[in-house]
């Protein structure tokens, strides 16, 4: 037996996409592990899900204006984990009230569509994309889903251990974590030592980086291993101002050049012990 939702449900929450995500996990406390996005976007209208070769697009949606039902598009080419996230994503071009087509018959969304993140961008679509991905990652690694791997130290391991969980993509994987983890963190992805973007946290200092500029040497990593070890790196390599900052950085070497590389900005303890003191004296005073 198929998953039984309840679309009508999805209307009390409005047009915020991390909201409509996590209505949809309101109603599937049963599931764990991996979320079953195709099977969830079938039990929400979605007639069918097709695995195409498409060429110019990653996904589409194809529906009419008043979205009653519709069909899904999914780029043969692409990784299972990337047809996943195109998946979540045109579910929310289906499911938001707000979201208008941009074509005749519905929405077609690219490869660029699928990375854009400018959820104040003043073009519809761009905006529009943007909310899509939200909810994308929204649905696929909701925080309930990731607290485990957010309680350890900052690893590379584990965004690989998350990935494969949650069969979603390592590159979604470490973004979502850098998003969500309670560290300073930041990762870099680059391919034959050449940056083609990067992810901070909000408080992560400026990188003195950008695209298609060289990457500081990597930490570790290898053909063999991979993954390499955590370690100390130089802050004047990779910050704009590094002021002193202690800084260290882990790399996953992938195939055909790619790489990923995690950097963990360290908290100063003079800093940390000042706020142990300041919360002991307001203790202290509350007592009093």
């Amino acid at each position: 037996m198929g998953l039984s939702l309840d679309r009508m449900a999805l209307d009390d929450v409005g047009a915020n996409p991390a909201r409509i995500a996590g209505a949809i996990h309101n109603q599937l406390k049963d599931v764990k592990g991996a979320v079953p996005v195709f099977e969830v976007a079938m039990a929400l209208d979605i007639l069918d899900i097709r695995i195409e070769p498409l060429t110019t697009f990653e996904g589409a949606l194809v529906t009419t204006a008043e979205r009653g039902e519709g069909s899904i598009l999914l780029n043969k080419n692409a990784s299972r984990q990337r047809q996943r996230f195109t998946a979540g994503h045109e579910l929310l071009h289906f499911l938001s009230p707000i979201h208008r087509p941009t074509s005749e018959d519905g929405f077609w969304c690219s490869r660029a569509d699928m990375t854009e993140r400018r959820l104040d961008a003043q073009d519809l679509h761009q905006r529009q994309e943007a909310e899509a991905n939200v909810f994308a990652i929204e649905l696929l690694a909701p925080r309930s889903y990731i607290k485990p791997y957010l309680r350890r130290a900052p690893s590379l391991g584990a965004v690989m251990e998350m990935a494969s969980s949650l069969d979603i993509s390592k590159e979604a994987a470490a973004r979502r974590y850098v998003e969500c983890h309670g560290e300073t963190l930041a990762v870099v992805f680059s391919r034959n030592g050449r940056v083609l973007y990067f992810d901070v946290a909000r408080d992560f200092p400026r990188l003195a980086l950008g695209k298609g500029m060289s990457l500081p040497k990597l930490t570790g990593g290898s053909d063999e291993t991979p993954l390499g070890a955590m370690e100390e790196v130089p802050s004047d390599d990779w910050l704009s101002t590094p002021s002193g900052v202690e800084m260290e950085a882990q790399t996953l070497q992938q195939q055909n050049g790619y790489a990923m590389t995690l950097l963990h900005v360290l908290a100063d303890e003079d800093d940390e012990d000042m706020g142990i003191e300041d919360a002991y004296d307001r203790f202290t005073r509350s007592r009093s």
